[in-house]
């Protein structure tokens, strides 16, 4: 029997809810702290691990996808990020045996100008003979199942489709894309129009990410994209971690905020942190600031947060802030 919670009779078909991969945040410790308080995602995509030339990356990378790590969290599909098809496929391959992962995410999307002035992610998008060469490398002999995680360009909006058909040729099992150039990073709005144009050339499940912060809007993705084969939220969540549930439920967004159960998630996640960083305080206020960074609009004192510099300082005002 349909679970009406999870789809409303009214609305659209909700596919599954992925948490998205915001390198440094939605790490196996937030995952797990998040879904004791909230809960609401199907499955999360890590942030991704480099796939090192001709060598494993040492063993301090693998720890945010460990199993024994992401019990209780949502089930979890790793990402890595290279253009070595060869490489990637070694690695994949090491994650699916000795790990157990079925599936991997190859990073084409990743904005970063680190990143893509190394050809990497996103900088690979206007390159599909690049593109055809790694995946020729990577799927001979993969023994898991692939997806991939994508802009629309690097420069422009229009150069991922140059890549549908070289995509169609493989067996991939979904693709995500996210509706923005890397030159935008997160700049402008997430353009659904090319988002539907890409969609539509790709042989593929198709799933989205981009701009999804509110309830209105992801159910009129889904209403107008019915098999959506995911739906991936990421900056959306850590800003309202009440989100998913609602998109579910066919709730408004900020219907069930909570200042008490928000203090609660927030004193968890700290205690994790300070159990699961070494480096003394500075790991954990960064971690903890930059969640701050989504959360200071519902705050006009966030400020007084951001400013501590001591585990101390930060915890009192935090209290100050989340209890006044």
């Amino acid at each position: 029997m349909a679970d009406p919670a999870r789809n409303p009779p009214a609305g659209p078909r909700i596919p599954p809810l992925v948490l998205a991969p915001l390198q440094g945040l939605t790490t196996a410790v937030f995952r797990r702290v998040f879904a004791r308080h909230f809960g609401g995602f199907d499955r999360a995509m890590a942030p991704f691990i480099a796939v090192g030339h001709g060598r494993m990356p040492p063993p301090r990378r693998f720890k945010d996808i460990l199993p024994e790590h992401n019990r209780g969290a949502p089930p979890l599909v790793p990402q890595l990020l290279g253009k070595d098809g060869d490489d990637f496929r070694a690695l994949a391959n090491a994650i699916h045996d000795e790990l157990g992962h079925p599936e991997v995410n190859w990073n084409l999307g990743c904005p970063s100008p680190t990143v893509t002035a190394r050809g990497r992610g996103a900088g690979m998008l206007p390159h599909p003979d690049r593109v055809r060469a790694f995946l020729d490398a990577a799927c001979a002999g993969l023994r898991c199942r692939l997806s991939v995680k994508l802009r629309l360009g690097m420069q422009r909006d229009d150069e991922a489709l140059a890549l549908a058909d070289v995509l169609n040729a493989y067996p991939i099992v979904e693709v995500t894309i996210h509706p923005r150039t890397a030159r935008q990073q997160y700049q402008g709005h997430a353009d659904v129009a090319r988002f539907a144009d890409l969609k539509a050339r790709l042989a593929h499940p198709v799933a989205y990410n981009g701009d999804v912060a509110t309830t209105a809007f992801a159910r009129d993705l889904c209403a107008r994209f019915p098999d959506l084969s995911s739906l991936m939220v990421g900056r959306g969540a850590l800003a309202n971690p009440w989100l998913p549930a609602a998109i579910r439920a066919g709730r408004p967004e900020r219907e069930g905020w909570d200042p008490a159960a928000l203090a609660a998630f927030h004193d968890d996640l700290f205690d994790a942190y300070r159990l699961a960083l070494a480096g003394g305080a500075g790991p954990v206020l960064g971690r903890m600031k930059e969640l701050w960074g989504y959360w200071a609009p519902a705050f006009p004192d966030a400020r007084r947060v951001l400013k501590a510099r001591t585990l101390a300082e930060y915890r009192d005002q935090a209290d100050r802030v989340l209890r006044p």
